[in-house]
């Protein structure tokens, strides 16, 4: 395909080269029009393709299940969601029984199609063996789940053939259905995988139009294909929808380039394809492939990486706009003057598939010998990257393969892909960093420190050691380190020293250890029986009220509990000033828990986040004010909480009068009784506070670094998505607690409102996080007994709901939290 002369672009154009870069500078627009592909794609991949275990199946069979355990809370039905979503349905207008009818039963025929499909298909018998196993497990677990539900095995079985009463949870034959298209997606292209979701979602709505099961059971089905479908995954691997040597040829014919070789290159990022052609002139191509039917490139897996994993962004804008911005930046660049891979081609292929061709024009600098790499090599290194920094762009991905080292000893960048415009500086900061560990990794540390303080200046290597951190690396890159004699520490006090400075230090970390544990348990079990003892309640009643609890709903509560530290994984990437990734400030949460054994929860979370924070290369005074602005925004929230529930009037508390317990017995005590303890506990660890010298210097510390840290932290509150980010993240975190606490409620047959709940676990959780005792123990635990009393709970369930709350959001997350701590530390975020 030649280009056209017409250089106006459209909705399919793609960019070519007139040549090489380096010949003419020259670009023009050429439109991709009368394709006529040979075949129509059917797989995503080669029969021989390989096949991996991806972690999105793990998290898609942890929701399935959760979701499932939930549903079957309140299985079968109906409740008043599935009498009024059933009644929705039915009435629609326009759709008759045979519409429905039809719908219902294509569930049947296009699984059965799929399951021919890998039979009469050569090599397909894994895809086979996988849609099977599938469908029988889901088969099973539907009949287990109605068992469990009150139905039995016959009804759940003759529940795939027939649509004829009675109603049938789960629905079985949407399940099986489910099971058997989800297992398959990975293998089909997208487009089929497309059709099938549709049928699937339409197919549910039939099941309920028709009477054949109820949104309840239909949920429940979902749940059950998808479960069954990742443990099928996980078993078996699923290919990643990468294409063939032909496939990436023909694209390739569909953009105007002609190769004579094609072959797979040694380095593949996830969710994107890397090949190397060979022209029929000798030239060296790399094509980076956005597959159409890539699974890494689908919106789950896309966003799984993004949360988890540095140098990984979602693909939420789509293959066409992600070539498109790596095009623009590398184009940008060289027409400043920037040493770069020069662009080819970019633009979409005749099956979809987004290419963007770059001419290989040296060899990476990690494939390059030590021998060969001088002070010359090293300074085209750093100039490069300086002129990159000089147009207000950071490269974001600096490592020995995006380096390439060209035959006339000059250097180039490669692969703009997770690069940024109007950079800040920390960005272009860890693009130096990036850069140094590099080097360091190929020349040694002393050469490569020299080099960087040649190119810098004193002053811009100074800036570098707080970014010389694991955090801020990629993965080839820390993989690396940590073969080497030398570690990061090594380099950043090597890097300090030439710049004359000090080396930043990290914060350290109070270990849990077996004193703290015994000081823990030892306050637990006097405030349990102080509580116990004024409350006339007991263990043997707490025992019995236990044995009468009903577990489901003890179970429920300690699955939702992992949820509580999402919201305030979401607050505390709001209040950084750093950007991050969700996963490790997940596992940061979880990990809190696990250090609050040893310190005040507060002081735990300040020395954590600052260890955590120092490892983005943010300093120790920034990683406070973070801290601070969590802290205080947490404490806004749970102020505007209370005050607008207690206007609302939507909760009444009674303090006064006495309640009776569930034998009917009266009792003397009363929530105001309760809360007086409460009280009497606040002041006297408040003394201890006080006398302690070690909990007087913390909360000294605290003070002070409010105040200094105050103005850095409002920067933060500049930006409204930031503010969004912090506030829903801790209204989230607040409405998740006081649901498990009404779950642990239920079990032991008591209820209240959601607006009720709120208010009393706010109530406590703003008063308990001030002390400093690990956790709050036993102020807690006597706050939620009053306050779950003035509701009209008796003083037996009350004490034992805190009990049960307690346990499953602060005793036992910590075991949990210390397999969070261990994964921050392999992975040196700590």
């Amino acid at each position: 395909m030649q280009p056209t002369p017409d250089p106006a672009p459209t909705t399919s154009d793609s960019v070519a080269a007139e040549g090489s870069s380096e010949a003419s500078g020259r670009f023009s627009l050429h439109r991709l029009q009368d394709f006529h592909p040979t075949q129509v794609r059917f797989f995503s991949s080669a029969s021989d393709a390989i096949s991996a275990r991806r972690p999105t199946d793990v998290v898609l069979l942890i929701l399935a299940a959760v979701a499932l355990v939930a549903l079957s809370l309140a299985a079968p039905g109906p409740n008043v969601l599935d009498d009024d979503a059933a009644a929705l349905v039915q009435n629609l207008p326009g759709l008759f029984g045979w519409f429905w009818e039809l719908s219902y039963d294509l569930l049947l025929f296009w699984g059965l199609f799929l399951l021919a499909a890998a039979l009469f298909s050569h090599h397909r018998k894994r895809l086979l063996l996988g849609e099977l196993l599938a469908g029988a497990l889901a088969v099973m677990i539907a009949g287990t789940a109605g068992v469990i539900a009150g139905s039995d095995w016959s009804t759940n079985l003759r529940g795939i053939i027939t649509t004829e009463p009675p109603v049938v949870y789960p629905a079985t034959r949407l399940a099986l259905a489910t099971a058997v298209i989800v297992a398959a997606s990975p293998h089909l292209v997208r487009p089929l995988r497309y059709v099938g979701r549709w049928i699937v979602l339409v197919g549910a709505v039939a099941a309920i139009a028709l009477g054949v099961a109820l949104p309840i059971g239909v949920m429940a089905a979902f749940a059950i294909g998808i479960a069954a479908a990742a443990v099928v995954h996980l078993i078996l691997g699923s290919p990643g929808g990468r294409l063939t040597l032909d496939q990436i040829r023909t694209a390739l014919d569909d953009l105007g380039v002609e190769v004579t070789d094609v072959a797979r290159a040694p380095l593949e990022p996830t969710g994107v394809a890397l090949a190397q052609a060979t022209t029929a002139d000798g030239r060296t191509l790399e094509v980076k492939i956005y597959g159409r039917d890539a699974w890494d490139g689908q919106l789950l897996g896309s966003v799984w990486s993004s949360l988890w994993l540095r140098g990984e962004t979602p693909n939420l804008g789509g293959r066409v706009q992600r070539v498109e911005h790596e095009a623009f930046v590398t184009l940008l660049a060289e027409r400043a003057g920037v040493s770069v891979l020069p662009v080819v081609a970019a633009g979409l292929g005749a099956e979809n598939d987004a290419l963007l061709v770059m001419e290989l024009t040296g060899r990476p600098l990690a494939s390059v010998d030590i021998e060969s790499i001088d002070d010359e090599l090293l300074a085209h290194a750093w100039g490069t990257l300086a002129a990159l920094h000089v147009l207000g762009v950071a490269h974001g991905r600096v490592d020995g393969f995006r380096v390439v080292v060209r035959p006339d000893n000059t250097v180039a960048l490669g692969d703009f892909g997770d690069s940024t415009t109007a950079a800040p500086d920390s960005d272009l900061n860890i693009d130096n960093a990036q850069l140094l560990v590099t080097t360091a990794l190929l020349v040694g540390v002393e050469r490569a420190v020299s080099a960087a303080k040649t190119a810098l200046g004193v002053g811009g290597l100074g800036e570098l050691p707080p970014y010389l951190q694991p955090a801020v690396l990629g993965r080839a890159s820390r993989h690396e380190v940590r073969s080497r004699e030398w570690d990061l520490e090594d380099l950043r006090e090597a890097a300090s020293a030439a710049s004359g400075i000090e080396p930043p230090k990290l914060e350290k970390i109070r270990r849990v250890t077996w004193s703290s544990i015994a000081v823990f348990a030892l306050i637990g079990l006097l405030s349990y029986f102080l509580i116990s003892a004024i409350a006339q309640i007991g263990f043997q009643t707490i025992i019995t009220t236990f044995r009468e609890a009903d577990a489901v709903w003890l179970v429920a509560a300690l699955c939702m509990s992992p949820t509580i530290q999402v919201g305030q994984a979401v607050s505390t990437m709001g209040a950084s000033i750093r950007p991050v990734r969700f996963g490790p400030v997940l596992m940061l949460q979880y990990a809190i828990q696990f250090i609050a054994l040893a310190l005040p929860s507060t002081a735990a979370r300040i020395a954590l986040e600052i260890r955590f924070f120092q490892g983005y290369g943010v300093t120790p005074s920034g990683a406070v004010s973070i801290s601070v602005l969590d802290s205080v925004c947490g404490f806004v929230v749970q102020v505007i909480v209370i005050i607008v529930t207690l206007l609302s009037g939507l909760v009444t508390l009674n303090l006064a009068e006495p309640t009776s317990d569930s034998s009917g017995s009266s009792s003397d005590s009363s929530a105001g009784e309760l809360l007086l303890i409460v009280g009497v506990l606040i002041l006297c660890l408040a003394l201890i506070a006080v006398a302690i010298p070690r909990y007087r210097r913390i909360i000294r510390e605290r003070v002070s670094s409010s105040r200094a840290e105050v103005s850095v932290a409002l920067r933060v509150l500049r930006s409204p998505a930031k503010v969004l980010m912090i506030f829903l993240g801790q209204v989230s975190a607040q409405v998740l607690q006081a649901a498990v606490l009404g779950l642990c409620l239920k079990a032991f047959g008591y209820e209240a409102s959601l607006a009720s709940l709120i208010l009393v676990n706010t109530l406590v959780s703003l008063f308990a996080g001030l002390m400093p005792v690990p956790g709050g123990v036993g102020v807690a635990e006597a706050a939620y007994t009053a306050g779950l009393i003035a509701l009209g709970i008796p003083q037996a369930a009350a004490l034992s709901t805190a009990l049960a709350f307690r346990a499953v959001t602060f005793y036992l997350p910590p075991i949990w939290g210390g397999f969070a701590m261990r994964w921050l530390r392999q992975r040196s975020f700590v």
